[in-house]
């Protein structure tokens, strides 16, 4: 509603200048254009104001969206591991490409450099490769069970937003775009690592063609029906 609104705004000053210019061409008198050039301006300064309440009320919405969004990522967080989890170490690890969706949790896929670099810049948090991996790269599945469409949004609006470095409203308008998206499953919007691989399997997902999916491998180990 905010957009549309200052869309009409800019508009109308478009159309205000193309008109003053036009009638400025035909009739030169300067008292008229001094006019409305001044009425001109006082519409400018009017949107000038008008911007920044519109920014104002989007930050405060976009704070109760984000704190709604924080406090439903928080609700599930525990995961089981695989027994082999506990056998990596930062000699033998490597680029893992695989999405697997399992009974109780969603194994993310995940680059060597990704693990290191978590462990590089807070080694506080994360001493282990376990670490990293078990709070960034297993997500609970009843996390996106539970609120699939809410699940949708928060990971397209997290996957823009923090791993594009997109606008809050890009994000947010994207985000909305995907969320009611039934056929999109919300962890292969966790999994993904940019906006462009996201909108590759949308391809092949609308072209029944997801054997050309190539970004990463994914794996049910429960019937996708369920989801």
């Amino acid at each position: 509603k905010n957009l549309i609104e200052l869309q009409n705004n800019y508009r109308d000053i478009e159309k205000s200048l193309l008109l003053t210019t036009q009638k400025n061409d035909i009739n030169s008198n300067n008292m008229f254009f001094e006019t409305e050039a001044k009425t001109l301006l006082q519409k400018i300064e009017l949107t000038k104001i008008y911007e920044i309440n519109i920014k104002n009320d989007n930050e405060k919405n976009y704070f109760i969206i984000n704190s709604f969004l924080e406090k439903t990522e928080n609700e599930s967080s525990q995961v089981t591991t695989p027994v082999d989890f506990y056998n990596l170490t930062k000699e033998n690890l490597q680029d893992n490409m695989v999405l697997r969706i399992c009974e109780k949790r969603v194994e993310l896929p995940y680059m060597k450099k990704e693990i290191e670099q978590f462990m590089e810049k807070y080694p506080e948090e994360y001493q282990t490769v376990q670490d990293v991996i078990t709070k960034e790269f297993m997500i609970n599945i009843a996390t996106f069970n539970k609120h699939p469409v809410l699940s949708r949004f928060r990971e397209c609006y997290y996957l823009c937003r923090n791993k594009e470095m997109m606008p809050i409203f890009d994000s947010f308008s994207f985000a909305k775009n995907i969320m009611f998206r039934s056929e999109i499953n919300p962890y292969i919007i966790a999994a993904v690592k940019s906006k462009r691989q996201l909108e590759d399997y949308i391809e092949c997902l609308e072209n029944n063609k997801l054997e050309d999916f190539k970004h990463f491998k994914i794996i049910f180990e429960v019937n996708p029906l369920s989801f």
